[in-house]
Protein backbone atom coordinates (compact mmCIF):
# COMPACT_ATOMS: atom_id res chain seq x y z
CA UNK A 1 0.00 0.00 0.00
CA UNK A 2 1.32 3.44 -0.95
CA UNK A 3 2.61 5.63 1.85
CA UNK A 4 0.54 8.43 0.27
CA UNK A 5 -2.76 6.62 0.79
CA UNK A 6 -5.30 8.67 2.78
CA UNK A 7 -6.36 5.57 4.72
CA UNK A 8 -5.60 5.82 8.43
CA UNK A 9 -5.71 3.31 11.29
CA UNK A 10 -6.79 4.59 14.68
CA UNK A 11 -6.24 2.87 18.01
CA UNK A 12 -8.76 3.60 20.76
CA UNK A 13 -8.26 3.00 24.48
CA UNK A 14 -11.55 2.80 26.35
CA UNK A 15 -13.19 1.48 29.51
CA UNK A 16 -16.08 -0.95 29.89
CA UNK A 17 -18.11 -0.07 32.96
CA UNK A 18 -20.76 -1.65 35.15
CA UNK A 19 -23.67 -0.90 32.81
CA UNK A 20 -21.98 -2.96 30.05
CA UNK A 21 -20.80 -5.72 32.35
CA UNK A 22 -23.13 -8.31 30.81
CA UNK A 23 -22.59 -7.21 27.22
CA UNK A 24 -20.80 -10.06 25.45
CA UNK A 25 -17.96 -9.81 22.95
CA UNK A 26 -20.12 -10.04 19.81
CA UNK A 27 -22.63 -7.53 21.18
CA UNK A 28 -19.76 -5.20 22.06
CA UNK A 29 -18.49 -5.43 18.49
CA UNK A 30 -21.97 -4.54 17.18
CA UNK A 31 -22.12 -1.67 19.69
CA UNK A 32 -18.86 -0.33 18.27
CA UNK A 33 -20.17 -0.62 14.72
CA UNK A 34 -23.18 1.51 15.66
CA UNK A 35 -20.96 3.96 17.56
CA UNK A 36 -18.70 4.44 14.56
CA UNK A 37 -21.66 4.99 12.22
CA UNK A 38 -23.08 7.62 14.57
CA UNK A 39 -19.72 9.37 14.88
CA UNK A 40 -19.88 10.82 11.37
CA UNK A 41 -16.22 9.95 10.79
CA UNK A 42 -15.15 8.62 7.35
CA UNK A 43 -15.15 4.99 8.50
CA UNK A 44 -13.71 2.38 6.15
CA UNK A 45 -16.03 -0.55 5.43
CA UNK A 46 -15.45 -4.12 4.28
CA UNK A 47 -16.34 -5.15 0.75
CA UNK A 48 -19.18 -7.49 -0.28
CA UNK A 49 -22.96 -7.75 0.08
CA UNK A 50 -22.98 -6.87 3.77
CA UNK A 51 -20.31 -4.20 4.33
CA UNK A 52 -19.35 -3.66 7.95
CA UNK A 53 -17.13 -1.14 9.66
CA UNK A 54 -13.56 -2.37 9.58
CA UNK A 55 -12.52 -2.76 13.21
CA UNK A 56 -10.40 -5.03 15.37
CA UNK A 57 -10.83 -5.60 19.14
CA UNK A 58 -7.76 -6.59 21.12
CA UNK A 59 -9.08 -9.28 23.43
CA UNK A 60 -12.49 -10.68 24.32
CA UNK A 61 -13.49 -9.70 27.86
CA UNK A 62 -15.48 -12.51 29.51
CA UNK A 63 -19.11 -11.84 30.41
CA UNK A 64 -19.49 -10.25 33.83
CA UNK A 65 -16.08 -8.51 33.84
CA UNK A 66 -15.47 -4.76 33.77
CA UNK A 67 -12.34 -3.11 32.43
CA UNK A 68 -10.22 0.02 32.74
CA UNK A 69 -8.13 -0.78 29.66
CA UNK A 70 -9.69 -2.03 26.43
CA UNK A 71 -8.24 -1.46 22.95
CA UNK A 72 -9.75 -1.31 19.50
CA UNK A 73 -8.44 -0.41 16.06
CA UNK A 74 -10.61 1.00 13.29
CA UNK A 75 -9.83 2.30 9.83
CA UNK A 76 -10.84 5.51 8.07
CA UNK A 77 -10.83 6.43 4.39
CA UNK A 78 -9.17 9.76 5.13
CA UNK A 79 -7.15 11.34 7.89
CA UNK A 80 -8.66 13.59 10.53
CA UNK A 81 -7.06 15.41 13.49
CA UNK A 82 -6.89 13.18 16.55
CA UNK A 83 -8.70 15.78 18.66
CA UNK A 84 -11.64 15.67 16.26
CA UNK A 85 -11.72 11.88 16.27
CA UNK A 86 -11.67 11.79 20.08
CA UNK A 87 -14.50 14.33 20.35
CA UNK A 88 -16.67 12.52 17.79
CA UNK A 89 -16.23 9.16 19.48
CA UNK A 90 -16.95 10.54 22.94
CA UNK A 91 -20.13 12.21 21.71
CA UNK A 92 -21.32 8.92 20.18
CA UNK A 93 -20.38 6.56 23.03
CA UNK A 94 -23.18 4.95 25.07
CA UNK A 95 -23.29 4.92 28.90
CA UNK A 96 -20.71 2.54 30.34
CA UNK A 97 -18.21 2.99 27.52
CA UNK A 98 -15.74 5.82 28.12
CA UNK A 99 -13.22 6.80 25.44
CA UNK A 100 -9.87 7.44 27.12
CA UNK A 101 -7.56 8.24 24.20
CA UNK A 102 -6.92 7.78 20.48
CA UNK A 103 -3.73 7.57 18.47
CA UNK A 104 -2.65 6.69 14.96
CA UNK A 105 -0.81 3.42 14.29
CA UNK A 106 1.00 2.06 11.26
CA UNK A 107 -1.22 0.45 8.63
CA UNK A 108 1.10 -2.56 8.45
CA UNK A 109 1.17 -3.28 12.18
CA UNK A 110 0.01 -6.74 13.27
CA UNK A 111 -3.56 -7.20 14.50
CA UNK A 112 -4.13 -6.42 18.16
CA UNK A 113 -4.92 -10.06 18.94
CA UNK A 114 -1.53 -11.10 17.55
CA UNK A 115 0.28 -8.48 19.65
CA UNK A 116 -1.39 -9.46 22.93
CA UNK A 117 1.10 -10.68 25.57
CA UNK A 118 -0.65 -10.52 28.95
CA UNK A 119 -3.55 -9.06 30.92
CA UNK A 120 -3.71 -7.78 34.49
CA UNK A 121 -6.78 -8.09 36.71
CA UNK A 122 -7.96 -7.02 40.15
CA UNK A 123 -10.46 -9.19 42.01
CA UNK A 124 -12.78 -7.67 44.62
CA UNK A 125 -14.74 -10.15 46.74
CA UNK A 126 -18.32 -9.42 47.73
CA UNK A 127 -17.78 -10.92 51.18
CA UNK A 128 -14.76 -9.94 53.35
CA UNK A 129 -11.86 -12.38 53.06
CA UNK A 130 -9.43 -13.40 55.78
CA UNK A 131 -6.08 -12.20 54.44
CA UNK A 132 -4.03 -15.03 55.94
CA UNK A 133 -6.40 -17.70 54.65
CA UNK A 134 -6.34 -16.19 51.17
CA UNK A 135 -2.54 -16.00 51.20
CA UNK A 136 -2.32 -19.68 52.12
CA UNK A 137 -4.62 -20.56 49.21
CA UNK A 138 -2.53 -18.48 46.80
CA UNK A 139 0.78 -19.92 48.00
CA UNK A 140 -0.58 -23.45 47.75
CA UNK A 141 -1.78 -22.85 44.19
CA UNK A 142 1.50 -21.28 43.06
CA UNK A 143 3.49 -24.15 44.58
CA UNK A 144 1.92 -26.60 42.15
CA UNK A 145 3.95 -27.52 39.08
CA UNK A 146 0.78 -28.34 37.14
CA UNK A 147 -2.81 -27.21 37.57
CA UNK A 148 -5.02 -29.43 35.44
CA UNK A 149 -8.22 -27.44 34.90
CA UNK A 150 -11.36 -28.47 32.99
CA UNK A 151 -13.13 -25.89 30.82
CA UNK A 152 -15.93 -26.95 28.50
CA UNK A 153 -14.95 -30.62 28.84
CA UNK A 154 -11.35 -29.87 27.82
CA UNK A 155 -8.42 -30.26 30.20
CA UNK A 156 -5.50 -27.83 30.14
CA UNK A 157 -2.61 -26.82 32.40
CA UNK A 158 -3.43 -23.47 33.98
CA UNK A 159 -0.11 -23.10 35.85
CA UNK A 160 2.11 -21.74 32.99
CA UNK A 161 -0.55 -19.12 32.24
CA UNK A 162 -0.18 -17.55 35.71
CA UNK A 163 2.62 -14.98 35.47
CA UNK A 164 1.93 -13.37 38.85
CA UNK A 165 -0.65 -13.64 41.62
CA UNK A 166 -0.70 -11.53 44.78
CA UNK A 167 -2.98 -10.75 47.70
CA UNK A 168 -3.64 -7.00 47.80
CA UNK A 169 -5.82 -4.37 49.43
CA UNK A 170 -8.42 -3.13 46.93
CA UNK A 171 -9.58 0.54 46.88
CA UNK A 172 -12.50 -0.26 49.22
CA UNK A 173 -9.95 -1.29 51.86
CA UNK A 174 -10.87 -4.98 51.68
CA UNK A 175 -8.60 -7.89 50.83
CA UNK A 176 -8.53 -8.86 47.17
CA UNK A 177 -6.29 -10.28 44.46
CA UNK A 178 -4.09 -8.91 41.70
CA UNK A 179 -2.99 -11.17 38.87
CA UNK A 180 -1.10 -11.04 35.61
CA UNK A 181 -2.04 -13.81 33.20
CA UNK A 182 -0.57 -14.83 29.87
CA UNK A 183 -2.72 -13.67 26.95
CA UNK A 184 -0.95 -14.84 23.81
CA UNK A 185 -2.73 -16.39 20.81
CA UNK A 186 -3.65 -19.94 21.80
CA UNK A 187 -2.46 -19.48 25.41
CA UNK A 188 -4.75 -17.19 27.38
CA UNK A 189 -5.38 -17.48 31.12
CA UNK A 190 -8.81 -16.72 32.55
CA UNK A 191 -9.16 -15.23 36.04
CA UNK A 192 -12.41 -17.09 36.69
CA UNK A 193 -10.65 -20.41 36.06
CA UNK A 194 -7.94 -19.45 38.54
CA UNK A 195 -10.52 -18.39 41.11
CA UNK A 196 -12.36 -21.67 40.65
CA UNK A 197 -9.12 -23.48 41.52
CA UNK A 198 -8.93 -21.34 44.66
CA UNK A 199 -12.44 -22.48 45.59
CA UNK A 200 -14.50 -19.39 44.69
CA UNK A 201 -17.71 -19.57 42.59
CA UNK A 202 -18.28 -16.84 39.99
CA UNK A 203 -20.94 -15.27 42.23
CA UNK A 204 -18.35 -14.43 44.92
CA UNK A 205 -16.39 -11.64 43.22
CA UNK A 206 -16.11 -8.87 40.64
CA UNK A 207 -13.20 -8.98 38.20
CA UNK A 208 -11.78 -5.79 36.71
CA UNK A 209 -9.23 -5.87 33.92
CA UNK A 210 -6.77 -3.10 34.70
CA UNK A 211 -4.21 -3.40 31.92
CA UNK A 212 -3.62 -4.99 28.52
CA UNK A 213 0.03 -5.66 27.75
CA UNK A 214 0.93 -5.62 24.06
CA UNK A 215 4.12 -6.29 22.16
CA UNK A 216 5.81 -3.07 21.12
CA UNK A 217 4.48 -1.48 17.93
CA UNK A 218 4.94 1.62 15.81
CA UNK A 219 3.11 4.88 16.25
CA UNK A 220 2.52 7.38 13.45
CA UNK A 221 2.84 11.12 13.66
CA UNK A 222 -0.59 12.72 14.11
CA UNK A 223 -1.87 14.58 11.01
Amino acid sequence: MSTETPISRIRVRYTKGESLRFTGHLDLQRLWERLLRRSGLPIRYTQGYHPRARLNLASALPLGFVSDDERLDFWMDESRPLEEILDQLRCSAPPGLEIQSVRMVDLGEDALQVRMKASEFVVAFYDPQDREVLMRKVNSLLAQEEIQHVRRKKVYDLRPLILNLEVITVPSGDTGLWMRLLAEPGATGRPDDLLEELGYPNTAYLIRRTQLILAEGNECTPP
